[in-house]
C-alpha cells in the first residue's frame, strides 16, 4: 500500500513558488516539472491529493463547532473497552454487552457515595476538562438534558418528591458516550456548517473543483461592498421603497458575533433582529433590513415596539420580557447574549436607546424566518422558499412569538397589506436583481463611502 503524501507547510511551499519563478525567469528546462509540482503540493495542501483518481478531498476535524465552543472528541488512546467492543471474535453476530455493576451505596452506612461507574477515577483536571468542552451532544453538556433523558428512559416514573429521592441514583447517572460517538457527532455536526455555507445566499464561496480560484460573489444582489458588511437588495420583496439588507461578510448568527470592526460600519436609525431557535440549529446566515420611514412614524414606532413586546409570548415566561438597552452601559451588545434566541430593536446605531426579549417559543412563519433585523435599519437572516408551519397562537397575547413580528408592526403602522410583510414573493437571481441595483445607486452613490477603501 503507498503511503499517502503529507502536505508542505507554507514556508515549504511559498519556497517551492519562488523556485518556480525563478526557473521561469531563466528559462530552464525544468520549468514545466517544477510547475507541475508545485501545482500539486498547492491542492495537496488544500486537501485534494491529485495521485488519486478519484476526487477524493481529505477534511481536518476541527476543534471549535460553528459557534466557537470545543468539540469533546474523546482520547487518541485506545482504551480496553474500546478493545472489547470491537472483539467480537468469530461470526457476524455481536453479543450484547451487560453493563458492569457497581454500588451506587455505602455497604455499612447505605449513603449515597457514587452516580456514575467512573465517580471515583474521575479527577479534578478531568472534571475541569470536560466544562471546558461547550460543544458536544445536549445530554452531556447540560445537567437538565441529562435528568430530562433519565426521566424519559423511565416508564415508572411519578412526578413525585419520594420516588425522586428514592431513584435519585438512577435519575442522576450519565450515559456514558465512547470516543467513537464523540468524533462522530462531531463529524456530522460539521458536515451541518459546511451544508449551511454551502447554500448560504449571502456568503461568498469557491468552486470545489478549483480551491485555488478566486471567491465567488454571494447570490444575494450587492450594492456596495465594504470590509466587513455590505449593502445589498432584500431576496424578498420590499416593504417599502429603499428597502435593503445590510449583511456581515463572514458567516454570522447573530450580530452580537460580530466585533467592533463590523459595528462601525453598521450605521442607521433604527434596528431590530429577531434570533429563533430554528436560526440557530440551522446555522443562517444573519443581516440587517433597513426600512426608512418618516420621521413622525419613526417616532411613533418605539411606543408600538414596547408595548407589543410587553403584550407578546406567554404570561408564564422564565425571562423578563422587556430589556431596555438604556438601563446597561454598552447598551445592546451587553444586554443581549448571542447563545439565546431573541428579538432586538434599537433606535440608534450605538444600541443604547431599545428593547430587547428572549423568544421562549417560536411562532408563524413569514418573511422573518428564523432571525433578521427590521426597520429603518433591520437584522434578519437567511431565508426559505417555503413557510414553516408553525403559526402562532395570537398575534400579541399568545404563546409563540412570530418571526415576522418587526415586519408586522411597521406594517401596521404604515398601512400595508398583509401579504407583503407575512408572505411576501422571492426575488433572487435574474435581470431583475441587476435592475434593482443600477436604481439603488443612482440615488446611493453619493452616501457611498466604500469607494474611499484603499485610497491613501
Amino acid at each position: 500500500m503507498t503511503p499517502q503524501r503529507r502536505a508542505l507547510s507554507p514556508s515549504s511551499l511559498n519556497k517551492l513558488q519562488a523556485k518556480v519563478l525563478r526557473t521561469k525567469l531563466t528559462n530552464a528546462p525544468n520549468a514545466k516539472d517544477l510547475e507541475r509540482e508545485y501545482e500539486d503540493a498547492q491542492r495537496l495542501a488544500n486537501g485534494y491529493d491529485s495521485s488519486t483518481d478519484s476526487n477524493v478531498k481529505v477534511q481536518v476535524l476541527p476543534t471549535l463547532d460553528g459557534r466557537g465552543r470545543l468539540y469533546d472528541v474523546g482520547s487518541s488512546v485506545r482504551s480496553k473497552d474500546h478493545e472489547e467492543e470491537h472483539d467480537h471474535g468469530p461470526g457476524n453476530r455481536r453479543q450484547k454487552k451487560k453493563e458492569k455493576h457497581f454500588d451506587t451505596h455505602d455497604p455499612a452506612t447505605h449513603e449515597l457515595v457514587r452516580y456514575n461507574a467512573d465517580d471515583d477515577s474521575t479527577t479534578l483536571t478531568e472534571m475541569l476538562r470536560q466544562e471546558r468542552f461547550g460543544g458536544g451532544m445536549a445530554d452531556q453538556k447540560d445537567q437538565d438534558m441529562v435528568l430530562a433523558r433519565a426521566i424519559v428512559g423511565d416508564g415508572k416514573f411519578e412526578n413525585d418528591l419520594d420516588y425522586i429521592d428514592d431513584n435519585a441514583a438512577k435519575l442522576g447517572r450519565q450515559k456514558l458516550r465512547s470516543d467513537a460517538m464523540k468524533r462522530q457527532f462531531a463529524i456530522h455536526d460539521y458536515k451541518r456548517t459546511q451544508q449551511a455555507l454551502a447554500n448560504c445566499d449571502f456568503c461568498f464561496s469557491t468552486t470545489t473543483s478549483a480551491p485555488d480560484s478566486d471567491e465567488l460573489p454571494p447570490r444575494a444582489p450587492i450594492i456596495a461592498l465594504g470590509t466587513r458588511v455590505y449593502l445589498s437588495c432584500t431576496t424578498h420583496e420590499e416593504l417599502l421603497q429603499g428597502h435593503c439588507l445590510i449583511v456581515p461578510i463572514q458567516h454570522c448568527l447573530t450580530m452580537l458575533e460580530g466585533d467592533d470592526d463590523v459595528w462601525d460600519e453598521v450605521k442607521g436609525v433604527l434596528f431590530y433582529e429577531t434570533v429563533t431557535p430554528s436560526s440557530m440549529k440551522g446555522q443562517r446566515h444573519t443581516y440587517v433590513e433597513c426600512v426608512p420611514v418618516e420621521w413622525g412614524v419613526w417616532e411613533a414606532l418605539g411606543g408600538y415596539f414596547k408595548e407589543s413586546i410587553l403584550s407578546s409570548g406567554s404570561e408564564w415566561s422564565t425571562h423578563r420580557k422587556l430589556i431596555d438597552f438604556s438601563t446597561r452601559p454598552g447598551g445592546f451588545r451587553r444586554s443581549m447574549v448571542p447563545n439565546l434566541p431573541y428579538f432586538m430593536v434599537q433606535f440608534d446605531y450605538k444600541g443604547e436607546k431599545g428593547f430587547g426579549h428572549v423568544i421562549e417559543s417560536e411562532g408563524g412563519g413569514g418573511r422573518n424566518k428564523g432571525k433578521g433585523k427590521v426597520g429603518f435599519g433591520l437584522e434578519g437572516e437567511d431565508e426559505e422558499d417555503d413557510v414553516l408551519g408553525m403559526e402562532g397562537t395570537g398575534e400579541k397575547g399568545g404563546g409563540e412569538f412570530p418571526r415576522y413580528f418587526a415586519a408586522e408592526i411597521i406594517g401596521n403602522v404604515l398601512e400595508i397589506e398583509p401579504r407583503k410583510w407575512r408572505r411576501p414573493r422571492k426575488i433572487l437571481g435574474g435581470t431583475k436583481d441587476k435592475e434593482r441595483v443600477k436604481e439603488w445607486r443612482v440615488w446611493y452613490d453619493k452616501y457611498d463611502w466604500t469607494g474611499l477603501i484603499g485610497r491613501e
